[in-house]
């Protein structure tokens, strides 16, 4: 709808105009916005109501349409303006061209020239109206692409993508504020099925940035401008209120305050530290805040990690499962644990697998499960989510372990020989061998000596010293972290043991290896 006034000092002509206006059926393409008898009222007139069409006389007390279309021409060129006179003056028609209106009518004219001019005008301003749309769309999707440019550029930065030596320069004018902040802090939020919090209002001082890699994690990159320091307590003031919207039992991790977008990085460490340092039985609470040091994340041992280990190696995918879950039992059962903790015990495990598939597939480097386990691991922050994600990976690699039949003899001593000779390093006791091969202990004891001729602990013994000459013909490492890296945690028991075996001390057999070497 585009509105219209008219300016002409004699009633019965406005009338007559108006009259002819409405009888050409515009519809709601027009709208009558009021008029003046002279062109000083009708400035004032198009100052107020603002219309999109003038339709002027020339010849008016005051201020004739000369100088108004003079007027309109400098202060409001966009105008469609429509001159009427009751003359046909080259001088009024030059000023009507030079200040280019729409049309020059003349007195009187009829109900068709004055639709027809008017449909003129509404095509015009049709047309300009759709070119400042399209520019306006243009601009909106310069903004957004900006926009979604420098997000990835704050995600980039989150997590160390970005050139440690360059501050991206944030060209959006939705994050002006956020590159002229000298304050920020940034929130880490996980949740199981992420969803966008509300955008922030006018009032909030901070930026969502969704994981460009993981759908349950996001972050919110928090701002501030002058001397204020609270920018800490406003951050969790709000995961407070992120928590009652963000479905799937959210958890936020919050940095300290930094004063450079090239800090984030170190902001995101701090904010997995804030995770990571939740204790696994700890209630309600979702946030955790960076505490200023970083801590050295304790390792717990499971007693039971080479039964584990044993059916994901033998390729029994059933009880590599069963016994996963017995692992997350054993975690829960210490609900003092932290989450670093459960991901520390889990790394040692994964690498052990990983020791398994190199032996047998020879698998190692990027492409070894412990480097995609890491990689999932550190994007999950809360135990359920690290337990389900081993329940898929161990079970599947039993299932391929399975197809190597490790542990496939009809004879359990040789069975057991096999796995002594890949284990040598490990607590190996009788008592573990039995349940482990299911028998009975005695009866495991008279089996081993009968089918092999040496006690079982003779035969590890045997085992293991044999890896020994090969570590001090070939290494420079001390004894007694030979001794450690056999399963010795005694290094005199190993000492004894070796000299029993071979005649002489670890010392002295690596001298005459060595001078073995050099005479040949």
């Amino acid at each position: 709808m585009y509105k219209y006034i008219v300016v002409d000092d004699e009633v019965l002509i406005r009338r007559g105009m108006l009259k002819k206006i409405r009888s050409a059926d515009f519809g709601d393409q027009l709208l009558f916005a009021g008029e003046a008898d002279n062109g000083e009222d009708g400035l004032e007139l198009i100052r107020s109501v603002n219309p999109d069409i003038i339709i002027t006389d020339m010849r008016m007390p005051e201020m004739d349409g000369k100088l108004l279309l003079q007027t309109l021409q400098q202060d409001y060129p966009d105008k469609k303006v429509i001159v009427v006179s009751g003359y046909s003056d080259y001088e009024y028609m030059k000023e009507a061209i030079s200040a280019k209106v729409v049309g020059y009518l003349l007195k009187p004219f009829s109900r068709d020239e004055i639709r027809e001019t008017l449909t003129k005008a509404i095509a015009l301003l049709d047309a300009e109206r759709s070119a400042l749309q399209q520019m306006a769309d243009q601009e909106h999707e310069k903004q957004e692409i900006s926009y979604d440019v420098d997000i990835q550029s704050l995600s980039n930065l989150i997590l160390g993508l970005h050139h440690k030596e360059k501050v991206p320069v944030l060209r959006s004018s939705k994050l002006q504020a956020v590159a002229e902040a000298n304050q920020y802090a940034l929130m880490t939020i996980y949740s199981g099925g992420m969803h966008t919090p509300p955008s922030p209002s006018a009032k909030d001082h901070y930026v969502y940035i969704p994981h460009v890699q993981n759908d349950d994690m996001a972050f919110a990159l928090f701002y501030l401008s002058g001397d204020r320091k609270d920018i800490a307590e406003y951050a969790s003031t709000t995961a407070e209120r992120f928590a009652e919207i963000v479905p799937g039992n959210p958890k936020f991790g919050v940095s300290g305050m930094k004063t450079s977008l090239n800090q984030l990085f170190e902001a995101y460490e701090e904010t997995v530290e804030a995770l990571n340092g939740r204790q696994i039985g700890e209630g309600s609470s979702a946030l955790s805040v960076f505490n200023g040091t970083k801590a050295l994340t304790a390792t717990q041992t499971w007693e039971r990690t080479d039964e584990l280990l044993f059916f994901v190696e033998s390729g029994n995918a059933v009880k590599a499962s069963e016994w996963t879950g017995k692992l997350f039992d054993y975690f829960y059962g210490i609900p003092e644990l932290t989450l670093g903790e459960v991901k520390s015990t889990c790394r040692l495990l994964m690498q052990e697998v990983r020791s398994l598939l190199h032996r047998y597939f020879h698998i190692d480097g990027s492409t070894s499960p412990s480097t995609s386990f890491e990689s999932a691991l550190s994007g999950i922050f809360d135990i359920d989510g690290i337990k389900d994600h081993l329940m898929k990976v161990l079970p599947s690699i039993a299932a391929m372990m399975n197809e190597q039949n490790v542990y496939s003899s009809e004879q359990v001593v040789d069975n057991i020989k096999s796995y002594i000779n890949n284990n040598f390093n490990k607590v190996l006791t009788l008592e573990k061998i039995s349940s482990l091969f299911f028998i009975n202990p005695s009866y495991c004891s008279y089996l081993f000596k009968d089918k092999t001729g040496v006690n079982f602990i003779d035969y590890v013994n045997q085992i293991r010293i044999d890896n020994a000459k090969a570590l001090l013909e070939n290494s420079d490492d001390k004894v007694y972290k030979i001794a450690k890296t056999l399963g010795y945690e005694n290094s005199k028991y190993f000492f004894r043991v070796f000299k029993k075996l071979t005649g002489c001390t670890p010392e002295e057999y690596r001298l005459a290896a060595g001078k073995q070497k050099e005479e040949a």
